[in-house]
């Protein structure tokens, strides 16, 4: 699959997810965003780790999940109590990695 049928999947999977989610690769480019994600200005001009404050990149898992080439999560405290970040890489492209939150910008109802 080539870099564009790879943006075009994305899209395919992700646009309509509450979540901001980015596709990544190791080196923090950002190749592709969601919708929810580019309402928030995110792009692909721009690498993950540039996002927020330095200190929200502690403990982050991206070299993990792309030398392990398994998803990995970590849960954190965010704008609504208990969040997940979660970096996946992509099943046959795990140069790429499907990185995003949940719980971080959207309360889901009991």
């Amino acid at each position: 699959m080539d870099k564009q049928e790879m943006i075009n999947a994305f899209h395919m999977m992700w646009d309509n997810f509450p979540e901001p989610i980015m596709l990544i690769t190791k080196d923090r480019q950002i190749h592709a965003v969601n919708k929810k994600a580019a309402s928030l200005g995110l792009n692909d001009q721009m690498k993950c780790s540039s996002i927020g404050k330095p200190e929200q990149h502690k403990g982050c898992l991206c070299n993990q999940a792309a030398d392990t080439k398994q998803a990995v999560y970590k849960a954190y405290e965010g704008q609504f109590g208990r969040a997940y970040g979660f970096w996946i890489p992509v099943a046959g492209a795990e140069e790429y990695i499907i990185h995003f939150g949940v719980g971080s910008t959207f309360e889901y109802p009991m």
